[in-house]
């Protein structure tokens, strides 16, 4: 797989953020309380959330991003489209 470009990692972070936002909205800012209305693993959650970082001083990259089709997976669990997901300013 070819390695990300820092471009890519924003986009990247960026939707992990608008998870995080959806989820708060949703349920509140504690993970669990999302985990039990919606019965999804706690895990995936902690995934979906999570930032890709770079190590300053060896440049290697840590963590993934998340596919379109589990943020369409995301949207459905709230009750929202993919266009109402990325219709926000961290998109723009």
């Amino acid at each position: 797989m070819a390695e990300l470009t820092e471009e890519n990692i924003i986009l990247a972070n960026k939707i992990a953020t608008r998870i995080k936002q959806l989820r708060e909205e949703t349920t509140g800012p504690v993970q669990m309380d999302f985990v039990r209305k919606y019965n999804v693993e706690k895990q995936i959650i902690n995934r979906w959330e999570s930032h890709i970082k770079t190590n300053p001083k060896t440049g290697a990259k840590s963590g993934r991003g998340i596919t379109i089709y589990s943020i369409q997976e995301f949207c459905n669990i709230i009750g929202i489209n993919l266009v109402e997901f990325f219709d926000n300013d961290l998109f723009r």
